[in-house]
């Protein structure tokens, strides 16, 4: 690279788009350019110090990575800060990142609502996400209210005291298959809450199945190092259900069974 002399530095730095503040390790205001006058509102032919003295620049000389900094004309911007350290002289670089932001919500509501459309669990690809059981109990709830068929549904919640959660809920995915039948639905929801739909399944049936789970938990903390404890939700399918109502009063059990005593079973 061909060296430049100090005055080319300096205007380089001064033309610079990105804004860049210069500090002396006692705090004193050194210099900047062009793009940062700009970024506090500031005449390109004016003193700095009136601004410093004014606070307005205190969130700019913060220790935090990230700013929240609203512009002369009212717009908010975020601004993202790189410091160097020079001989006595701290370089205060700043980065607008408001557009690199606004795209990374903008991905995230979008990737948010693909994970509510799909039909099947993000973490364990065999379960139904809880949009897949309300799609899949729709018919369900529909067939119990016109022939008056039994259907319950069972929510559970597993605390565990391993540090593997994504193992935890493998196991209890396999307990639930193995102790529920071919046309029975399994599904997780995002609070890692699972759902049972028991079809032809009396709300009796449904507790003496929560039995059979609770003690077959109990014998797997008996043979595994991990203590797991569940507490369960129950309810079955009213003339006036239809799936939402019938899913959001089972998972209101569950939410009732959650703040009582461990392994709690409340039905609704």
């Amino acid at each position: 690279m061909t060296d430049i002399s100090p005055q080319e530095a300096l205007l380089l730095l001064d033309m610079s788009p990105q804004p860049v503040l210069l500090l002396e390790n006692t705090g004193t205001l050194r210099g900047c350019n062009r793009a940062f006058l700009t970024l506090v509102g500031a005449d390109a032919d004016s003193a700095v110090d009136p601004v410093l003295d004014a606070g307005l620049l205190q969130p700019l000389l913060g220790t935090s990575t990230v700013i929240n900094w609203i512009m002369p004309d009212g717009e908010e911007r975020w601004l993202a800060v790189d410091v160097i350290d020079m001989a006595g002289i701290q370089a205060r670089f700043y980065t607008d990142i408001t557009e690199k932001l606004r795209l990374r919500h903008e991905r995230d509501a979008l990737r948010e609502e693909l994970d509510e459309q799909t039909l099947y669990d993000s973490r364990i690809g065999s379960l139904l996400s809880r949009r897949g059981i309300l799609v899949s109990l729709a018919p369900l709830v529909a067939r119990s209210r016109r022939y008056n068929n039994p259907l319950s549904i069972v929510t559970l919640s597993v605390s565990s005291g391993a540090t593997d959660r994504s193992s935890a809920l493998k196991d209890i995915t396999a307990l639930l298959r193995d102790q529920t039948r071919w046309a029975d639905l399994v599904g997780l929801n995002k609070s890692e809450a699972f759902i049972l739909v028991l079809q032809e399944t009396t709300r009796d049936a449904a507790l003496e199945l929560v039995e059979k789970l609770a003690a077959k938990l109990d014998h797997m903390n008996d043979s595994e190092a991990q203590q797991l404890v569940a507490c369960y939700g129950i309810t079955d399918c009213q003339s006036h259900d239809d799936a939402d109502s019938l899913l959001e009063r089972a998972e209101q059990a569950l939410a009732e069974a959650g703040q009582g005593d461990s392994g709690r079973t409340v039905a609704l």
